[in-house]
């Protein structure tokens, strides 16, 4: 025995499962739940069936059908309205023997079917034809089209319909969910086939029915006409140019449309449902729409043309950006209630004057400068006005442009300065348009285009609003130059310190032109066409290094392994010359070697000398420096980047003698202080100390070893004071009661 199996879940698998469910759960008012940690949402209907949206393991192409679906509904008519009215496309309404049919499809492109099914059929006439379907009765085919006599008729079964068309759908009152049931195609065939059980009330009332079922249609022949059923909008223009959308069934790839018996349309056929055309010019009144299939099929439906309104004034025509300029139309056919939709949005007022005069004031605006103006009627019909009006800017001008010349390869950088650009702007140099980055309403940067040949120029700033500004001769194009050639360096190394002078030796070098050493830029001086000297900047670690040069136009020429960098070796000592002097100092000494520089310091007896002076490379005069003490020092000679080079017991500081006073002049003065006084003696060095009475002298003057000029101290009235002269070895000579102080002196 077969075992049965009941059916469980129905699983559709979509590129976006949230939008899917989305919709049959406001399409069909379905309640899913999502499946933790997966993009899998469940909906389980009153029967016990599940449907399933699952996250399809490969993106599906556009309406791809791994399976359909069918919804049960109650009133088919009543469901596609409503249906209709929250944006859903449902396509027209079709009769076949189970009942009536209409589809639908869901994000994917999943075709899904509703289904209202026959309870009983009936006979009834057919209600009068109307020119648009209403809410209470799906909308019948028009009379057949008669057919040339060799052409076999077709025979058309009798309308069917489960109810009198007299008797109006339920009310729909705030749209409430509507519940539709999920079957799979074997619960179709069996829905049909069931046999229906009738209440006992009913069956009595249904009696006299079944006595006037007609018979069952008979075969069709051939493949079935097409049908219209309505045409949206029914009213249209009578200068043409309205799309209207003409809604039926059995539409064949190839069909034409015909407008009151004219073939000037190119109908757009969408599916076997729907097929759009564009409303040629047409008299005011009412005229036949025919869909004629390649079979000579026909189906009609009616349209109305009307008049509708017509722009003929508009003023003014230019406005500010800013909006509130007040705008009058004039034309005829306005109607009171009409609107305005003015570059895509309506305006915010419009004022009704008369059939032929409407006002409106326009709104701000930022992107567009050029735009349509609509006028449309309650009714529906429209005039459409395009380019009328322009949101003007203020007018450009350009007042400089830097630099204002570059190669004709382009891609040169340019900056422009003006007032009045606006963001859109669009720059053209010599004709062709230029990259333009808007910095403010006075400043562009433009990227320039390639060039034909060279010369100058105009530039051109064009603003959205169409209003241009021109600056004539504004850019030169010059001819591709002769790259920089790099022949020799001399000499082709130098220490890591830098600071040393070295020379390019090339062509076609010019005075702005850039050298980098070592990928760094170098202070250079181009001497002339063939020659450019260079200061070698420092670096960090010595080895082999490029030489770059970058022409005023952006051409690089690079030599790898131009310049060597190399570590700098200490200074060296090879004499001193003397090798002695006094400890008082001021002894000349000569050092003589190798890889000194103004950079390089020396120390005797580790004290800094009076004076230094690097003579060359390889000889540094200095003064040696007084000394506390005799004997021998060392010479240091030393540079902060090399090390330092130290000679031992290099220099002898011999024993000085003692200071002599030999006389003290003037021997009398102030007692403010300030009193001119010479002393003459020997062994004076300039670092003598000379004090008055223990104080020290306000100003001490080196004349020579037997002379010093100094300033005396302040003093008590009628006061003696010794006077000593003081070597910085400590020695020193004292003249007792040699200067005295006088008030009766002034300095």
């Amino acid at each position: 025995m077969m075992a049965t199996f009941g059916l469980g879940k129905i699983v559709l698998y979509a590129g976006n499962p949230e939008a899917v469910s989305a919709f049959y759960a406001r399409a069909a008012g379905l309640s899913f739940d999502r499946v933790e940690g997966t993009r899998r949402y469940e909906s389980v209907s009153a029967g016990g069936t599940s449907l399933v949206i699952d996250l399809a393991l490969e993106p599906l192409p556009r309406g791809r059908r791994e399976c359909a679906l069918s919804m049960r509904v109650p009133n088919l008519q009543a469901v596609a309205s409503s249906l209709r009215e929250d944006g859903i496309d449902v396509g027209p309404i079709l009769e076949r023997p189970s009942g009536l049919f209409a589809s639908l499809k869901d994000p994917d492109g999943r075709d899904v079917e509703l289904w209202e099914p026959r309870a009983k059929p009936v006979s009834v006439a057919p209600p009068p034809l109307v020119d648009k379907p209403t809410l209470d009765a799906p909308p019948l085919p028009p009379p057949p089209v008669p057919l040339p006599p060799d052409v076999p008729a077709i025979v058309e079964p009798p309308a069917i319909v489960d109810k009198p068309a007299i008797v109006a759908p339920p009310a729909i009152v705030d749209k409430p969910p509507v519940r539709l049931e999920m079957h799979s195609a074997l619960d179709l065939e069996k829905e049909v086939d069931k046999p229906r059980t009738v209440p006992a009330a009913e069956e009595g009332a249904t009696s006299e029915k079944r006595g006037t079922e007609p018979p069952p249609p008979p075969p069709m022949m051939g493949a079935p006409g097409p049908m219209l059923t309505a045409a949206r909008p029914a009213k249209v223009s009578a200068q043409g140019g309205t799309k209207i959308s003409l809604y039926g069934a059995n539409f064949a790839d190839g069909c034409r449309v015909l407008v009151d018996g004219d073939d000037c349309t190119k109908p757009k056929r969408l599916d076997d449902f729907t097929l759009e055309i564009e409303a040629p010019p047409h008299a005011p009144g009412a005229v036949e729409i025919v869909v004629e299939n390649p079979d000579g099929q026909r189906a009609v439906i009616q349209i109305v043309y009307d008049e509708g309104p017509a722009i003929e004034r508009f003023s003014p025509l230019e406005g500010s950006p800013r909006g509130g300029t007040e705008i009058v139309v004039e034309g005829r056919n306005f109607e009171d209630g009409c609107r305005i939709t003015f570059f895509g949005n309506r305006a915010p007022e419009v004022i009704f004057e008369s059939a032929s005069r409407i006002r409106f004031v326009t709104p701000p605006q930022e992107q567009l400068f050029h735009g349509e103006l609509r006028v449309t009627n309650p009714d529906g019909l429209s005039a459409l006005a395009a380019e009328l009006f322009t949101y003007r800017l203020a007018t450009p001008h350009v007042r400089e442009v830097s630099p204002a010349s570059g190669l004709i390869g382009g891609s040169k950088r340019v900056a422009v300065t003006g007032v009045d650009f606006h963001p859109q702007c669009v720059a053209r140099l010599g004709g062709k348009q230029a990259a333009v980055t808007f910095r403010s309403a006075e400043s562009l940067e433009l990227v320039t285009p390639r060039a034909n040949e060279p010369g100058p120029v105009d530039l051109e700033i064009e603003n959205p609003d169409g209003q241009i500004a021109k600056l004539e001769g504004a850019f030169t194009y010059e001819a591709e130059p002769t790259p920089p050639l790099l022949v020799e360096v001399r000499p082709d190394r130098g220490y890591c310190a830098g600071g040393q002078t070295i020379r390019l030796v090339g062509d076609n070098f010019e005075a702005d032109t850039v050298v980098r050493v070592g990928e760094v830029r170098a202070i250079s001086r181009t001497r002339s066409r063939h020659e450019i000297e260079v200061e070698l900047p420092q670096r960090t670690q010595p080895g082999l290094v490029s030489i770059e040069l970058v022409d005023r136009h952006g051409v690089v020429v690079r030599r790898e392994d131009a310049f060597t960098y190399e570590s700098r070796p200490a200074p060296r000592v090879d004499s001193i010359t003397p090798r002695n002097g006094p400890m008082v100092g001021g002894t000349r000494i000569v050092l003589e070697g190798d890889f000194f520089d103004e950079h390089v310091f020396v120390r005797i007896g580790g004290q800094a000398p009076k004076r230094a002076v690097v003579r060359s490379a390889t000889t540094i005069e200095l003064v040696a420096p007084p000394s506390r003490a005799s004997g021998f020092v060392d010479v240091e000679v030393g540079r902060g980047d090399a090390g330092t080079t130290v000679v031992k017991n290099a220099f002898r500081y011999d024993p000085s003698p003692a200071p002599a006073i030999d006389s003290v002049a003037p021997n009398k003065g102030s007692v403010e202080g300030g009193t001119e006084v010479s002393i003459e003696g020997k062994n004076f060095v300039a670092e003598s100390a000379v004090l008055f009475g223990g104080k020290p002298a306000q100003r001490v003057k080196f004349v020579s070893a037997s002379t010093l000029e100094v300033k005396a101290p302040p003093g008590k009235n009628g006061e003696m004071v010794d006077v000593v002269v003081r070597n910085p070895d400590g020695k020193e000579a004292i003249t007792k009661r040699a200067f005295l102080y006088d008030a009766r002196y002034r300095s």
